[in-house]
């Protein structure tokens, strides 16, 4: 199939169609491709630093309130290790929310069930970002977003839709390719 003469799918536009690449099993114009590529490293930006802030706050609140009550330094070191784990873990299951993390939400993105189209649940949630617990696995997740799933989405059954283009075939479920 000449991609040249063909509209991309999404945009409808043959202007980048000369340098085409798939997106969930289809071809798309470059533009579309990275567009949808670069929301889904945005949203991912914004959760951590999101994160990071809502983590740092809380902490020291939860130091400063054990300090005032005459908590020793190891028992808020203590306290402080699990709250960590209790963050993290909320962390891990922030698609949870209608599909959407915040960064997600303000990206235009959106995490549903590969085969039924609902919204992502808490426990799909925790297993698509669980992989991001190993080390340099991030950076191969960020090169997979590209193509649509990643290592997690294959776990979770799940995958990430750009909203503006919910109703579009390439999106819709069932279509794991």
């Amino acid at each position: 199939m000449n991609t040249e003469q063909t509209p991309c799918p999404l945009c409808a536009q043959v202007k980048h169609m000369h340098k085409a690449k798939p997106l969930y099993g289809h071809m798309v114009c470059k533009k579309c491709y990275y567009s949808f590529a670069n929301r889904r490293q945005g949203a991912f930006f914004l959760d951590i630093v999101a994160w990071r802030i809502i983590s740092f706050l809380v902490a020291f609140a939860l130091g400063a309130a054990m300090g005032l009550s005459g908590f020793s330094k190891s028992g808020i070191q203590i306290g402080g290790w699990v709250l960590g784990f209790l963050l993290f873990g909320l962390f891990c299951c922030k698609d949870c929310f209608a599909g959407q993390s915040p960064g997600k939400a303000l990206c235009g993105v959106k995490v549903i069930d590969a085969t039924t189209g609902q919204s992502c649940g808490v426990g799909a949630s925790f297993k698509r970002n669980l992989p991001l617990l190993v080390p340099f696995m991030p950076l191969i997740v960020a090169y997979q977003l590209c193509k649509g799933h990643r290592t997690g989405d294959g776990w979770s059954n799940s995958k990430v839709i750009w909203k503006k283009y919910a109703n579009h075939i390439i999106f819709s479920p069932q279509q794991t390719s």
